[in-house]
């Protein structure tokens, strides 16, 4: 009866599914065609359409091909589900479940929904099986046939309870929906994981497995809190998909990882699960390396267990995972290709340590770990890695007794030899500090550093001196006692001299001896300069800049004084004796290096007198020609003496030795100063005595010549070494006089230990420039015409003085080098006359020249030179340049000059009157007008400053009748005509003397006057020579001939000028030759700017009035010339050519005629 009951409650339960065959159903559950429809399709209609559906099925995928006997039979039709036996229907279940699993995949097909739709009108899955054929659907959420197949179930109070939405609404829900299900009910998202993990039997097709990972995957990085409880549910798929035994889809390894990469960033996992999952994911790496098609997939695997490990708390890799991922072919290349990309540091690091325990007593994993170490990148942690093996030698001696030679010492030795080749500074580093901070002794008593020894020195026919622990161990242990000890064994044993041995087995010995020499403890280097022979097999560069640390450190110890200085004396006298001597010996193409690096020795300094002695006297013997044509002085001093010799005494060596050096360097400066300046560089003592060289060379020869060329050859060094020097104080070195240099050398050198060397090297220089300055005087003296011009070094001292860093020590340099010069003006002009100078030599420049002109202002009536201020105010047309500069700094400076020549005016015009003289200036310069010209440039000077388009405009109106807004009203009525020509003309004579650029400027201030510039000869002269110049090149008569920019652009200036006048019967000669010339372009050049410019210049101011009044002939010939322009490939010249016909007035018959 339980039976029969339960029967009848399935059919209650299904009504709609089983309706009573008395009454025939309204509506049908049917996902393929609408519900009243269905109503009247009988099942015998739907099963073939289910069997057309299952043989495409069977065509995609032949797993499909078995239910053609046995769920889509023909006697199936008289299936009734509710009539079978329990056993009956858990096989039909099972048939049903399996169906649809694998329906899953092809669920997006139509064949798929015809064979369902059988499945649902004949077994009623949509309720015997709804969890199955939801889940199924599952993947295909966001389509329609999603919505019908729930619409068919009977939710309740079941998991799917949340899609009553949709059945409601018919709305597809998006996956975030499924994802929050998952994250509000872990029930659903076991079952989801349940579902998708593989079997032996069965894998689910793509769709479905990357479907379940993407939500398992969303649901776990969206959950707030990820515990065991969610960690639980999801591992089954996990562990199954990434067993090979299970299943090989590439679809479920790819989840898997990505669920793993999940776990590990965001969960605290327990250790036994990390292990498992890192062990798992070994496996998986190990099966894809064997795979040869799958190398990709490795790449995924390997960076899947790096993340893991990296995000959890790892302190030792597993030995079973490191086991599996040691025998995959190149793990340590394929780790080295992800470290370049990725920060793998924390794997490397654990995965290396882990293998130096397993190593100890796993020869292949030795082998790898050597491997390993020679591939990956493990810079940052050698310490620890050092660490661990030297604590594991440690482990075993005591665990021994004694420190027996056995393989463990061998194991340890490879591994260093490996490290050391790629990291050999990290290896010394680690070592060091191991046994820095290992304060534990060995059972024996022995350092930790004797133990090492023994226990790594296993070749007994190899010297104990250069055996690898000796170097690790010893050499760079951090008790200096230990050091000195070692290296004076080595010292002992004279191993260097065995000529038997090979060289090549020092190299390491040689690097630690090597950085011995830069020991902080002075004994230990001592030691090290005792051994014999090391020259001859040491790198040279290195071993040379090890004798130059020594040495350095030594003589900064002995100046600071204390009670090393005595130790550090001793060592630098023996480190100097090396160089010299046994280096010397063995590398005399060094012998220049050598003889740099003592020159700074060279001057005696009482705190380092020993050291100056003994480097005066190895001096002779360095083989470099500097020192051994210099007779220099060090005999006769007494060790005992040395400490009460006096600063006279000291002095006296010093400067003995100078003028030794100073002789040689005068014999052929060209060749030693390069050297000289090198060597000086070295230290601020050996800075010092090059410039004291220098000094005593300048003021030991009074052969001009010989001066001339000494300071040709020290100029340029000179100057580079004032770059170098900040002097604290302005005024230092004015006691400095330029008629007593020779007693100042003299001073300089008795007291410059008693000073501060920057300040001394500042004097020096001072009087070395002062030398040099006399030089310059005397050959202006002796040849007059050296100061205006062709003298390069005057040039270069001049400029040097003007613009140097420490222009303020050398103020009374530039004074004195500019009054040496006759031609004041004509010197100094040339610097802000040059468009391509700095600013700020322009700048300079123009200081210097007002300078002068104050000083002439001021000069009283014996002493005022009445020549050099006519020479002054005759160059005030060159001032007019810097005057209109865009740079108001340049006319800043400027106006000083107008402000100094209209003082120099005033003074000439009071002094020469009463001295009678009144011819020696220029009719113009004498007129009391041009000084009230210059006062009125002077009372604009605010503007001038300001504004750089005031100038021009300011004297247009002064000089000519025009009238202009930017200038004071009635300005043109302040001159009449005649003085207006004459200081036009003044200044257009001055002017056009200048350079292009200068004529160009000048003229360009200038325009404003308009056609009376063409009232001077000069410039008509001008006018002409640049037109026909131009006309020449057109014509390819005179290419060499072509106009520079400047003079292309004061032709257009002088044509804008010519043309812009509408009555050119007062320009004094015939336009119209000079139009057609500026108007004739060559085909052959239609870009070219010399060509094209002064045509368009004339095309854009050729006004009506002028044309007009050009007579009828010639104005036929013009419309003529502007219709061929018309006509020129030149668009510009086309454009401007037909807006100047359109301007002009051109009758009907020219254009007829034309």
């Amino acid at each position: 009866m339980s039976s029969i009951a339960s029967q009848l409650k399935a059919i209650k339960s299904a009504l709609g599914a089983a309706p009573e065959p008395a009454r025939r159903p309204v509506t049908r559950p049917s996902v393929l065609f609408d519900a009243k429809e269905a109503a009247d399709i009988d099942l015998r209609a739907i099963l073939p359409i289910a069997l057309s559906g299952l043989e495409h099925l069977t065509s995609v995928d032949e797993r499909f091909a078995k239910y053609s006997n046995t769920l889509f039979r023909e006697t199936s039709l008289e299936v009734n589900r509710e009539q079978l036996t329990p056993k009956e229907n858990d096989k039909l279940n099972k048939s049903i479940s399996t169906y649809l699993r694998l329906l899953a995949g092809y669920l997006h097909l139509p064949s798929a929904l015809k064979t369902l739709e059988y499945l649902i009108r004949r077994y009623l899955v949509h309720v015997y099986n709804s969890d199955e054929l939801l889940l199924s659907a599952l993947p295909y959420h966001d389509t329609h046939a999603f919505v019908r197949i729930v619409q068919l179930v009977n939710l309740g109070n079941s998991n799917w309870a949340f899609l009553g939405g949709v059945k409601s609404s018919g709305a597809p829900p998006p996956r975030s929906v499924l994802v929050q299900q998952c994250i509000r009910d872990k029930a659903v998202l076991e079952t989801l994981c349940n579902y998708a993990t593989p079997t032996k039997e069965f894998s689910h097709s793509k769709t479905v497995v990357c479907f379940c990972t993407a939500v398992i995957v969303e649901c776990l990085g969206a959950v707030p809190k990820l515990d065991t409880d969610v960690v639980q549910r999801v591992l089954g798929f996990v562990f199954d998909s990434l067993n090979p035994a299970v299943t090989r889809d590439q679809e479920y390894k790819a989840g898997a990882l990505m669920i793993v990469g999940v776990l590990g960033t965001r969960a605290t996992l327990a250790p036994k699960l990390v292990q498992n999952l890192i062990l798992f994911v070994a496996r998986t790496a190990q099966h894809d390396a064997f795979e040869s098609v799958d190398l990709p997939w490795l790449r995924v695997s390997v960076m899947a267990l790096i993340s893991l490990v990296q995000s959890q708390s790892v302190h030792v890799f597993p030995k079973k995972p490191l086991m599996v991922l040691k025998d995959i072919r190149d793990f340590s290349g394929i780790l080295s290709v992800l470290s370049s990309e990725y920060n793998i540091e924390k794997f490397i690091r654990l995965y290396v340590e882990s293998l130096i325990d397993y190593s100890i007593v796993d020869g292949t994993c030795h082998t790898h770990l050597i491997e390993t170490i020679e591939s990956l990148p493990m810079k940052n942690f050698i310490e620890s890695v050092v660490c661990k093996i030297l604590g594991n030698c440690i482990k075993v001696s005591r665990a021994t007794g004694i420190p027996d030679i056995n393989h463990t010492e061998l194991w340890a030795k490879k591994i260093f030899k490996a490290i050391e080749r790629k990291y050999p500074l990290e290896l010394r580093d680690a070592i060091h500090k191991f046994l820095e901070n290992s304060e534990t002794n060995s059972p024996g008593g022995d350092s930790l550093a004797e133990v090492f020894g023994i226990l790594f020195d296993e070749n007994k026919n190899l010297p104990t001196e250069i055996s690898d622990s000796n170097i690790w161990f010893s050499l760079d242990h951090p008790k200096a006692t230990v050091r000195q000890s070692a290296l004076s064994k080595v010292a002992t044993s004279g191993i260097f001299n065995n000529r038997t041995l090979n060289p090549q087995k020092f190299i390491n010995m040689q690097d630690a001896i090597l950085r011995s020499l830069y020991d902080d403890d002075l004994s230990v280097v001592q030691a090290a300069l005792s051994i014999e022979g090391l020259a001859a097999v040491a790198n040279p560069d290195s071993l040379l800049k090890a004798y130059d640390c020594v040495l350095t450190k030594c003589i900064k110890i002995i100046n600071k004084g204390g009670s090393k200085a005595l130790k550090a004396s001793d060592v630098a006298v023996s480190c100097l004796e090396k160089l010299v001597t046994e280096y010397q010996s063995h590398h005399m193409e060094h012998a220049k290096d050598i003889a740099t690096l003592v020159f700074r020795l060279l001057i005696v300094h009482p705190k380092t007198l020993r050291v100056n002695i003994k480097a005066l006297e190895l001096a002779k013997k360095i083989r470099w020609e500097f020192y051994a044509s210099s007779s220099l002085v060090y005999d006769g001093v007494d060790f005992d003496k040395m400490k009460n010799m006096s600063a006279d005494s000291i002095a006296s060596i010093n400067m003995n030795n100078i003028k030794a050096f100073a002789e040689t360097f005068l014999a052929d400066p060209n060749k030693h100063v390069e050297w000289l300046a090198n060597s000086g560089s070295g230290s601020r003592f050996s800075k010092t005595l090059f410039l004291l060289i220098v000094l005593q060379t300048l003021v030991s020869t009074e052969a001009l010549d010989e001066q001339v060329n000494l300071c040709h050859a020290c100029l340029p060094v000179l100057k580079d070494e004032c770059h170098h020097i900040q002097p604290k104080d302005s005024d230092v070195g004015d006691e400095i006089s330029i008629t007593n240099l020779e007693m100042c050398s003299l001073e300089l050198v008795k007291h410059f230990f008693n000073r501060d060397t920057e300040a001394l090297n500042v004097r020096i220089l001072v009087c070395i420039f002062w030398g040099i300055v006399r030089v310059q005087s005397s050959c202006i003296k002796q040849n007059p015409v050296v100061g205006s011009g062709g003298n390069t070094m005057l040039d270069d001292l001049f400029l040097f003085f003007l613009v140097s860093p420490a222009k303020n020590i050398f103020q009374k340099h530039l004074q004195y080098l500019v009054n040496c010069i006759g031609a004041p003006f004509q010197f100094i002009s040339k610097y802000f006359l040059d468009e391509d100078l700095s600013e700020r030599v322009q700048v300079e420049s123009l200081l210097v020249f007002a300078s002068i002109c104050s000083k002439c202002a001021s000069s009283d009536n014996n002493s005022l030179d009445e020549s050099i201020c006519v020479q002054l105010l005759l160059g005030f047309p060159s001032i007019i340049l810097p005057l209109a500069h865009v740079n108001k700094d340049i006319r800043a400076s400027a106006i000083k000059c107008i402000e100094g020549l209209s003082l120099v005016w005033q003074r000439l015009s009071t002094s020469v009157p009463r001295n009678g003289n009144n011819t020696k200036l220029p009719q113009c310069l004498s007129s009391p007008t041009f000084g009230s010209f210059l006062e009125l440039l002077v009372n604009q000077k605010t503007m001038i400053c300001s504004d750089a388009k005031f100038l021009p405009a300011y004297i247009s109106s002064m000089l000519s009748p025009c009238k202009d807004i930017l200038v004071p009203e009635n300005l043109h009525e302040r001159f009449d005509p005649h003085t207006k020509d004459t200081i036009l003309t003044f200044i257009l004579r001055s002017a056009l003397r200048l350079p292009p650029y200068g004529k160009f400027m000048v003229l360009s201030v200038l325009k404003g006057v308009g056609s009376i510039l063409f009232h001077a000869e000069d410039v008509k002269s001008l006018f002409f020579d640049l037109l026909d110049r131009r006309d020449q090149y057109q014509n390819r008569h005179n290419c060499k001939q072509i106009l520079s920019t400047h003079e292309m652009h004061t032709l257009c200036l002088l044509l804008e000028v010519l043309f812009s006048t509408p009555d050119h019967v007062n320009i004094g000669f015939n336009m119209f030759e000079p139009l057609m010339k500026a108007l004739k372009v060559d085909a052959s050049s239609p870009g070219d700017s010399v060509v094209v410019m002064p045509c368009l210049t004339v095309l854009q101011n050729l006004q009506p009035g002028f044309f007009d009044n050009l007579k009828t002939d010639t104005k036929e010939k013009v419309v003529g010339r502007l219709i061929s322009l018309v006509r020129t490939e030149s668009f510009v010249v086309r454009n401007a050519a037909r807006d100047a016909l359109l301007r002009i007035n051109v009758c009907i018959y020219t254009l007829f005629f034309n």
